[in-house]
């Protein structure tokens, strides 16, 4: 039986001997439908949480425990040569420690993984903003935090972003030259982006397998508490609703792709985060790292799984012939 392993964050309290509780429920169908889809397809599909992984020495490693999904058990670990396909899909806090995070990509280095390494690691960092800029993409206006500060003082507002982060950790709006107090000594860790009111019309998220959209969401904050809140993230209140990309949007999304096979870090999964501004789209970012991919929100979950699947088992059955 071939083997597929699949790194997901872990709601560790939560799990029970007969089940692996996944840490967000945008996660969990979604992940769910796939694996019974590889399962189906005649896969043993491991599912292992990244904090489990036992780091000997670099590029040598183990996990100290495993789900077998097939089986709905806890089964001995696997050795990560032994998998014919390695899909980093979900680490919960791995933006914190990073460098145990790169002490992992090593121990995949021999192995087939999505996406591939090189295309996570530019991901880490979204400087990838300004490489797509020079290709061409038109993307929310960033800038180093230092750039910003006549703006600020002429009463422009800007979203301070770190570079490498998720799930809108540390991100805040700078309405004035004291707001940058907040990072103080951290300058080089953060970035700016030009805040744009169409935020709270909505993020649209587009999702892709390979080049082939698949479906998109509209997500869009909370402002309930606050009325200034711009943070679309679910997991701080945002809704997400389904949404039908104009093909205007969708040919701008798979341009972004396009731009990063360019630069040497294709992409087999992925989301593309635009914002509609003066009637053209304009790029947030790009999840080609821990994507949430929102089909069970968009009613296409087990389409979606199934479609996932089909594609792994491609992607897998290409490599074998090569």
């Amino acid at each position: 039986m071939s083997k597929i392993l699949i790194t997901m964050a872990e709601d560790e309290s939560a799990s029970t001997p007969d089940s692996f509780a996944l840490k967000y429920s945008v996660d969990e169908h979604d992940s769910l439908h796939f694996a019974k889809s590889l399962s189906d397809l005649g896969y043993g599909v491991y599912f292992a949480n990244w904090r489990d992984l036992q780091i000997i020495s670099s590029g040598t490693s183990s996990f100290s425990r495993m789900y077998f999904f097939n089986d709905s058990c806890y089964c001995p670990p696997v050795e990560i040569s032994e998998f014919d396909l390695s899909f980093v899909y979900k680490m919960e806090g791995f933006y914190q420690n990073l460098s145990r995070f790169e002490s992992m990509l090593k121990c995949f280095e021999n192995n087939l993984v999505l996406n591939e390494l090189r295309t996570i690691r530019h991901n880490l960092n979204k400087g990838y903003l300004w490489q797509l800029e020079e290709k061409g993409i038109r993307i929310i206006p960033s800038f180093q935090t230092d750039e910003i500060k006549d703006g600020l003082a002429a009463g422009e507002r800007f979203v301070i972003k770190p570079f490498c982060g998720e799930r809108g950790c540390d991100i805040f709006l700078a309405n004035c030259l004291d707001d940058l107090t907040r990072i103080n000594g951290q300058e080089h860790n953060f970035f700016a982006q030009q805040f744009r009111p169409e935020i709270w019309e909505g993020e649209r998220s587009l999702v892709f397998l390979g080049d082939e959209f698949q479906h998109a969401v509209i997500k869009k904050p909370s402002r309930a508490a606050d009325s200034n809140e711009f943070r679309c993230n679910e997991s701080l209140g945002g809704s997400v609703d389904v949404y039908d990309p104009s093909s205007v949007e969708i040919d701008f999304a798979q341009s972004v792709l396009y731009a990063f096979v360019e630069l040497g870090y294709p992409a087999h999964f992925s989301r593309v985060d635009i914002l509609s501004c003066q009637g053209a789209p304009m790029l947030l970012e790009a999840e080609l790292l821990n994507p949430s991919m929102y089909a069970n929100y968009s009613g296409k979950g087990e389409t979606f799984g199934r479609r996932v699947a089909t594609y792994f088992d491609n992607f897998v059955r290409r490599k074998k012939v090569r």
